[in-house]
């Protein structure tokens, strides 16, 4: 099982709570740009720094999983496209980090910028990956709330108007699962002239 979390605008204090109360011992860190102008206290350093000193041990794989890749051929008409960067050997190699921690007892929690989960990569690409390779992924949405990855993917298909019909096979559920998810990275994927937009910090 691992979770995921989004830093938000939280107080470092906030955040090392959350951290605390999920029993986290890895934070993984899948910003492609480490850095935040708003919220400093996240800035790479200076993260490391703060989950040192609570025992935590922070790992960056922003390289490797990250959403603004370096490697071209990940990218279409200038946009990312996840099955592209799912398929790199620097993305695989991530995952295997990850399945790697887990499998010595590390509970780990996948960490980017945006608070709720359905709108980051970390669980359009990165969990739902790793829930296709048969890991348990659980979104903290604070201190006392968290949601399966089920659940997120229920909330997609809600968001998008694809609800199942009564009768549909499983066939059918997985196909109409498949089109929320690449509607909603259409929705949220990097394009290379977005460095000043929201998903910058991917």
């Amino acid at each position: 099982m691992i979770y995921t979390i989004g830093h938000s605008n939280y107080e470092m204090s906030a955040f090392l709570s959350i951290v605390s109360n999920y029993g986290i011992d890895i934070i993984v860190d899948v910003r492609s740009a480490p850095y935040s102008k708003y919220c400093p206290q996240f800035n790479k350093e200076v993260i490391k720094n703060s989950l040192d000193k609570a025992g935590v041990k922070y790992l960056f794989l922003g390289k490797e999983l990250g959403a603004r890749p370096d490697d071209p051929s990940c990218y279409y008409g200038g946009r990312v496209q996840f099955d592209l960067l799912r398929k790199t050997d620097l993305f695989k190699n991530g995952i295997a980090r990850i399945k790697d921690g887990i499998s010595k007892g590390y509970v780990l929690a996948i960490m980017c910028s945006e608070k709720n989960p359905i709108d980051c990569h970390r669980t359009i690409l990165i969990s739902r990956v790793l829930e296709e390779e048969g890991l348990e992924v659980k979104h903290i949405l604070d201190d006392t709330e968290v949601i399966d990855h089920n659940q997120i993917e229920e909330q997609l298909q809600k968001k998008f108007k694809l609800e199942p019909l009564l009768f549909d096979s499983q066939n059918a559920d997985r196909e109409r699962i498949t089109e929320a998810y690449k509607k909603q990275e259409e929705r949220i994927t990097y394009t290379q002239n977005m460095e000043n937009e929201i998903g910058a910090e991917y």
